[in-house]
Order: structure tokens, then sequence, then C-alpha cells
């Protein structure tokens, strides 16, 4: 079986809001920015380099969600609108959908056991539009109202410590979700940040450790956000105040250490110190979009050749520069009435097939070299005939277990608008079904896999690809510095004997293990593979029973159990940030 490897948010928030910048300021961020830019790219970063208004960003790697958490996507939500981008239409699915729909459940986003979830999910959601009077956006309020501390703050997970940089995110969603700086939780949890503070002017992560710069970023944005000036007698300590701390914090390079007596750089730490110190806090809402990118889709008659956003000028522009990204070839010839595209892949125009072309569904009146086009215009191919309809296709669930239904709908657009398909032919893998009259489909699903779904009538053009995801039958997280989550569907159990796994305080170079134990506590063998969320100390370094994570499986049988030894390694040039977290799940199937 595959393995995905799942991106884990860490517990911890980012905030700013852009004021006028001395020169010191602005060198100190062109040097981080100049360093970040050389990084492996990710959410933190991009929201960092948007927030420095830097352009041309690379966005690959927010093309798709690869965990299952809703942090997951509540970041990925928050770096694409940083960049100016639509967290709807950027990337494979919806994310902002997605979030809603699949991570909504018992009046909270997310583990019902954890705070930042709903932190972030607030957070996003409003970057993505989201009323704040919405159900899903007060109950998300509400549900942190409840679960704020006594001493004023808030922690990562239901009944943990408070911590500086959750209650610092905690502030800036409350701020989006209508609180204001006079509203009595919003004091209270003012004056837990103040309380925490160094002698230093610099911020803990928890009372009486070391001030570092991620600390110090979360609650600066957070300052910000509060219409506060961080550097005033209000936020100082022995006349000392955090923006001068985190400058302390940086090095020759740009880069960020964590704190004073540890030399190494941090990518994240840096990102996240850019934000505070170009002032600006979150939700970072970014440039408008560059009205010359396009949704460009490829339909070829057996497969679709390409998906993705190109920038182009007119439609037959975007033939030309999406081959730049999906690779494919083509042949555009030019007659007297103008440059036409002949052939792709290898399909040639040949008698009444050809290939054809839709803006926004709409079959255009020009040729494709003649139509200039719009801020937002989403443009279709089709190898195929003249008059053929675009079709589109959707989902209520992405993930359902073994014997659990899914509802598709299937629709055709006629030019004007969007109708039910009846009797559309739906390929589910390597299967065939027709919809009802309402252009509805619904599945019990039998197999364990992974099932690409769309809509293939004869003499239509192919639909969207969605995938459904079957037989994750059992889903049980042992995490790392967090705790574990389980589902637990009726056909096969099994149970870990732990659910926190603490390696405690590392250097680079050094080696810690934990042992565990799996049991088979239902009725039939299954089969177990581990998969590996959360920073990269963790995703890059961990090893069960010997082996890398990615490579570990075993079979259990009925009532059989398993030790397993934990082990993580630093690598001793390791360069990651401060406190680190992660997931290990454990998941399950029948055994063949």
């Amino acid at each position: 079986m595959s393995k995905k490897l799942l991106a884990l948010i860490s517990a911890m928030s980012l905030i700013i809001t852009m004021l006028p910048q001395t020169l010191v300021k602005a060198e100190i961020n062109t040097a981080a920015v100049d360093y970040l830019k050389g990084q492996t790219q990710d959410a933190w970063v991009t929201m960092a380099l948007a927030a420095a208004e830097e352009t041309g960003l690379d966005l690959s790697h927010l093309e798709s969600v690869s965990g299952k958490l809703a942090t997951d996507y509540e970041k990925a939500i928050l770096a694409l609108v940083a960049a100016g981008e639509d967290p709807a239409t950027f990337g494979n699915i919806d994310y902002v959908n997605k979030l809603k729909t699949h991570y909504y459940s018992a009046s909270q986003i997310g583990d019902v056991s954890l705070l930042n979830d709903d932190i972030w999910g607030i957070l996003a959601l409003s970057a993505a539009g989201e009323s704040i009077n919405s159900q899903i956006m007060q109950d998300a309020k509400s549900f942190l109202l409840t679960n704020q501390n006594q001493d004023g703050g808030w922690g990562y997970g239901v009944g943990g410590d408070s911590d500086t940089n959750d209650t610092a995110s905690a502030i800036m969603a409350l701020l989006e979700v209508g609180l204001t700086s006079q509203d009595q939780e919003i004091l209270d949890a003012i004056e837990y940040l103040k309380n925490q503070q160094n002698d230093d002017g610099g911020f803990p992560y928890t009372v009486g450790s070391q001030s570092d710069s991620g600390s110090d970023s979360w609650v600066i944005s957070a300052i910000y956000k509060l219409g506060e000036d961080p550097t005033s007698t209000d936020w100082q300590n022995n006349s000392n105040n955090a923006i001068d701390h985190l400058k302390s914090l940086q090095k020759t390079d740009g880069s960020f250490k964590w704190i004073a007596s540890d030399e190494t750089s941090y990518t994240s730490m840096t990102a996240f110190a850019v934000i505070a110190l170009a002032e600006k806090y979150y939700p970072i809402i970014g440039q408008q979009k560059d009205p010359g990118k396009h949704n460009l889709r490829i339909e070829g008659s057996s497969s679709t050749v390409c998906n993705t956003q190109v920038s182009a000028a007119t439609a037959l522009d975007t033939i030309i520069n999406g081959a730049l990204v999906c690779g494919y070839t083509y042949e555009i010839q030019d007659t007297g009435l103008g440059p036409y595209l002949f052939s792709l892949n290898g399909e040639e125009a040949a008698g009444v097939s050809g290939w054809m072309y839709f803006v926004n569904n709409i079959s255009p009146l020009v040729g494709a070299a003649d139509y200039i086009l719009e801020t937002g215009d989403e443009v279709l191919w089709y190898y195929g005939q003249w008059g053929w309809l675009p079709t589109r296709l959707s989902l209520n669930k992405s993930i359902v277990d073994l014997g659990e239904d899914i509802e598709i709908l299937a629709e055709y657009h006629n030019g004007v608008d969007w109708l039910v398909f009846p009797q559309a032919d739906i390929m589910v893998g390597a299967d065939s079904y027709l919809t009802d009259g309402n252009g509805k489909l619904t599945l019990t699903m039998e197999k364990a896999g992974v099932f690409e779904i769309f809509v293939a009538s004869l003499n239509y053009v192919r639909s969207n690809k969605e995938s459904v995801i079957v037989g994750l039958i059992d889903d049980e997280v042992v995490g790392l510095e967090v705790e574990i989550e389980q589902v637990a569907p009726p056909e096969i159990s099994f149970e870990v004997s732990v659910n926190h796994l603490n390696f405690g305080t590392m250097s680079p170079g050094e080696q810690e293990e934990n042992d565990l134990t799996l049991f088979n506590t239902g009725q039939t063998p299954i089969y177990v593979e581990g998969l590996v969320s959360g920073d990269d100390v963790f995703s890059n370094n961990l090893e069960l029973n010997g082996s890398n994570w990615a490579d570990y499986y075993t079979t259990l049988s009925t009532s059989g159990e398993e030790e397993v030894d934990v082990r993580l390694t630093i690598p001793v040039n390791y360069t990651g940030a401060g406190v680190k977290t992660g997931d290990l799940t454990f998941w399950a199937i029948a055994a063949d």
C-alpha cells in the first residue's frame, strides 16, 4: 500500500499589519526574506513572503493537501489567501468547503479535544470570506470562550495549560468574530500575556522558560491586531520590549534562531518573525489575484491531460503556457481564418472531431487566439465534436468506511446554467453507473481503496474528477506531544497501549526510544500500517521497530498483539524549531 506524508500545523499562530517601516526594520525583513526564498516552501513561508509583499511566489506545494487534519486545510487556506489566490478553486478540491463539511461537527471545528483547530478554523474561514454570523463561526467562537482558562489564556487542547502562542492566536481569532479589545475575555487574555513577559522583554512559550522568537512573533502580531504598539511602555518589562528581543535573535544570514543560547537557523521561526516585523497579523490578506491567471483544464479523448492554473492573455495562450506546467506536446497551425489548435498529445483534428474550447462553460463565437480573457475566466479544452456540453460532478463525502454510502450529483451546462443530468454515465474506478432522473446516484462502497469518480457520458465533455477514499476501517492516532484520535467502525477494531509519547528534551545527534503495543481487539485478522504527520523532525526521523515509519507494516491475528519500538533520532545538522509536535497514526484494514 502507498503511503502519504501528512503535514500537521504546529500549535502556534501568526499575525500582524503593515505600519510605516524604519530603514533598520526594512533591512531586517529583507535579509530574512532572502533567507526564506532559499528554503523549502511551505504554508508558513508562503504567508511570510506574502506579508513581505513578495510576488511570483512558488505555490505548487498548495495545489493539494496531503494531511487529514482540519489544521492542514486551515493553513493551506490562509496561505492561499495571503498569496492572493482563491482556496475554493486553486487546489485539487474546494478547501473551504472541505473544512466546513468534513471537519465541522459537535458545534466545533476539528478534534473535540483540541482548541488550535478552532482558532485557526475561525481565521481561515474569515480569510475566505465566511460571515461572522454563520453557524460554524459562532459555534467555534463559543467553543473557544467556553474553554478559556481561569488565568485568561488558552492552551493547545481542551483542559491544557495556557501558553502564549495559543493565547495570542485565540485573541486574533476572537477579534475576527466580533469581540473587541474592551471585552472582558480579551482583557483577561491580554493580562495573561503581560504576566508572562520576561525581564528581557521577550515572551516564553510557558511561564518560567526562556524567551523565544516564535513566542515573541505570535504575541507581537496579536498586539498589532489589538491596535497597540509592542514597543510602548504598556508592553515593556524592565524597560525591554519584544520587538528588540526578537531582533536580537536574528543571525547574520537573515535567519532567526529559537532562543539566545541556540545558534541553529530555523525556517519556521524566521517565517513567524518576518510576519511580526512586517507588522502584519492574521489573517494576512494578499493582493488581488493576478488578472492574467486562469484555471485551465484539458480533456483528451480518453483521459484528463492537464488541470492547473496558467497566466494567459487569450484562450489559445492557455495551451502554450499550460504545456510548461503539464508537459504535453501540441501543434498550432495557421489558416486563412487564424491560428487554431491542430493536435495535442498526438490527438489531431480529423473530420468532425478536433479540439474545442469553452470559457466559463460557454462556447465562444470567435477563435481561441482572438478570445481575450478577463479576470477569473476559466478555460476548458476538449477533444471531440462541436456542440458537446460540459459536465460537472460533486460528492457529499470524500472519505468513507466500507459499507458506507456516498451521494453523487451529475450536472451539465446548457450555455446558460447548470442543470441536473439524468441517466449520466458515472465512472467509479473501473465501474460504470447511471444517475437517476434527478442526476443523483447513491452508491454503497464495498471495496477498499481510492476511487476516481467522474462523468463520462457519450457526446458530453468529461467532468472534473473527484476522489473518494474507502476502507480506513479503523483510525487511531498516537499523539507525539499531542493526544490520540480514534475512529472505531464496527467491522474491525484495535487499540494502542498509549495515547501520548513524549521524547523529552533532545539535542542534535541524540536518539530516544519509547515503546507501545498494538492490540487486535476485533474478530478478524488485520493488516496495520503507520503514518506520521507533523513537523519534519518526526516525518523524516521516526522509526518503528528499526525501520523508517513509511516502511513499517504488520499483520495481527485475532486477539494478537505486537510491541512497537518508536525511536526518534535528531540529525546532527537538524535545523527545526524548538517545541515540535506531530501525530503517529496507525490504521488497519481486514487482512487478506
